[in-house]
């Protein structure tokens, strides 16, 4: 799977814009670790959820992302504007180890 990537000023964006779940899980991991790949030299990368929601599937992927960045010395953070989204987050703990913000501005301002 394809997903959207892009640099503001010196952070990597990859856009998310569907479900994360089990039908998909292996497409969208593979996704994210290749944009993982190709983040340095950028100080972060914000991995930008559009979906409504998020499963377990997806908490588990973006945790494994967050182990795949932090052994790469980068930074990760997630943008989620979707209620659900962030209330799973803060449900499971995973905002605890994934920095969550409430808008890819927030995220991007955060350093």
């Amino acid at each position: 799977m394809n997903l959207s990537t892009y640099r503001v000023a010196d952070r990597l964006v990859i856009e998310v814009p569907e479900i994360i779940d089990i039908a998909n899980n292996h497409q969208m991991a593979a996704g994210l670790q290749q944009g993982l790949l190709h983040a340095l030299p950028a100080d972060g990368v914000v991995i930008d959820l559009r979906a409504p929601i998020i499963t377990v599937a997806g908490l588990q992927t973006l945790l494994r992302c967050q182990r795949t960045a932090r052994e790469r010395g980068v930074t990760l953070s997630v943008a989620a504007d979707r209620p659900m989204v962030r209330k799973a987050f803060r449900l499971t703990g995973v905002h605890r180890t994934i920095p969550l913000h409430s808008s890819l501005a927030d995220a991007l301002a955060a350093a």
